[in-house]
């Protein structure tokens, strides 16, 4: 058994030792723990590039479900079944596109506003009223600028949703109708499937070079020409992202 005195002065001791831990670990947090708000405006940026590129994708697989209807309904073979799930396949792969580009549109539209609300604290915190100011103006107009963005997207997948339908009941009719008299049938309808989709991609292009230009506004990388693709971990990713688009 330890001598009580003895057993009193370790136990001093050792609480002290975590007393000074605590203390050093409190300093440390004090000066490198608190993170700026630029990273949670890195997090928005990243999510608008990748808002960018599902949108994109979502853009080539209107491209290839219009082609595979084209060939079936232009140039049948013999056989019009294979043309037919390639249609089927492609149209099913236009739907994965379209729901990947709104999970990634929602993920911008949450971790931006984020960014924002966490602008908010941060000028409170400023005491000077010119440099109080000069934020809120500034955030003002960053937020204006995502907002006509993200309203812009949300008007334009309004717009994919509907083609995406008109193509789903095509291939409805056709399942049941697979023969050369059904394609004739449908021959004006994937016409007008056509024109109107060439209307929708225009629109995807332009929010696509938005959503790239909005993501300058957030970034503490400045982004000169066209965007590099520095790392081996971001050409892997962007590659990767990319390969979705493939069927």
């Amino acid at each position: 058994m330890m001598p009580e005195k003895i057993r009193r002065v370790v136990s001093e001791g050792t609480g002290c030792v975590v007393m000074a831990a605590v203390g050093a670990l409190t300093l440390l947090c004090a000066g490198g723990c608190a993170s700026g708000n630029y990273q949670k405006a890195d997090a928005a940026s990243e999510s608008l590039r990748r808002a960018s590129i599902q949108i994109d994708a979502e853009n080539h697989a209107i491209d290839l479900a219009l082609a595979r209807l084209d060939s079936l309904v232009n140039k049948p073979a013999p056989d019009l079944k294979p043309q037919f799930k390639q249609f089927s396949e492609a149209l099913d792969h236009l739907v994965a596109a379209s729901d990947r580009a709104e999970k990634a549109a929602a993920d911008a539209h949450h971790k931006s506003n984020e960014y924002f609300r966490n602008w908010d604290k941060e000028v409170a915190a400023i005491n000077f009223e010119a440099v109080k100011e000069q934020s809120v103006s500034r955030k003002t107009q960053v937020s204006n600028e995502f907002n006509t963005v993200d309203q812009r997207y949300r008007e334009n997948q309004a717009v994919v949703i509907p083609l995406i339908s008109y193509l789903r009941d095509i291939r409805t009719a056709l399942s049941t109708d697979l023969t050369p008299g059904g394609l004739e049938s449908v021959k004006p309808l994937a016409e007008n499937a056509g024109q109107n989709a060439r209307k929708v991609q225009g629109a995807l292009d332009r929010l696509t070079s938005d959503l790239s230009a909005s993501r300058t506004q957030f970034s503490s990388v400045v982004l000169r020409g066209p965007e590099p693709e520095g790392g081996v971990m971001d050409v892997t990713q962007t590659n990767q992202e990319r390969a979705q688009s493939q069927p």
